[in-house]
């Protein structure tokens, strides 16, 4: 603001100066003429938190009660018994900002092809006996495990 004032020189002499852009000059300009100050206005606020420091708690405690639960269910719960409704995505960031994490998804529905056993002489067996499936392979290759 001193270079402006005592050396008069132009937003865009201003701008080169410091390095900064001439937009950025303007709005300091502006703040200094509105305000008499270049320190920044304080923060205007903005929406509330739909799930604070109390409700915290009671997710904490869901998670803990219920860990094997999806973030839609954990929603559900919190809206029936304690009227706070947040969308599941709303209640995911909490669990994760609590440092848990959550199932995302549905479950797979079960295989209606039963497990595949192998016995010691590689012949193979399959565990339910309404599947007539028998694969000899099975045996050779590891389970590809979810992570």
């Amino acid at each position: 603001m001193a270079a402006w004032q005592k050396k008069g020189l132009t937003g865009v002499e201003l701008a080169e100066l410091f390095g900064v852009g001439v937009a950025t000059v303007v709005r300091i300009k502006r703040l200094y003429l509105d305000t008499g100050t270049v320190k920044p206005r304080p923060h205007g606020g903005g929406m509330p938190r739909i799930i604070g420091r109390r409700e915290e708690r009671l997710v904490e405690a869901l998670v803990q009660k219920h860990p094997d639960w999806r973030e839609d269910q954990y929603a559900k719960v919190l809206a029936e018994e304690h009227d706070i409704v947040a969308s599941a995505v709303t209640v995911g960031r909490t669990i994760r900002k609590l440092g848990y994490s959550v199932k995302k998804r549905r479950s797979s529905p079960k295989r209606e092809i039963g497990i595949t056993l192998c016995d010691a002489d590689g012949s193979t067996s399959t565990a339910s006996e309404s599947s007539q499936l028998r694969v000899w392979f099975l045996w050779t290759k590891p389970a590809r495990m979810r992570k």
